[in-house]
């Protein structure tokens, strides 16, 4: 019965973490900080999208073939 406790603890943590986490963003959105950037987020993304052209150049080139 101990991992039972153990998953409410978790299941009464998570909706905690999530208003917290919305009341910091709304502060942070009417102060007009700008919203902080995650370099590693653009890189994947920057990343995800030069694999697209390439894939959209490679099929464009194949179907004129």
């Amino acid at each position: 019965m101990a991992t039972g406790a153990g998953y409410g603890v978790i299941s009464a943590l998570l909706p905690l973490v999530g208003i917290v986490t919305m009341v910091r963003n709304r502060k942070r959105r009417k102060s007009g900080a700008p919203e902080p950037v995650d370099e590693e987020f653009e890189k994947r993304r920057a990343a995800t999208l030069e694999s697209e052209r390439r894939m959209a150049a490679y099929l464009a080139s194949r179907d004129q073939r």
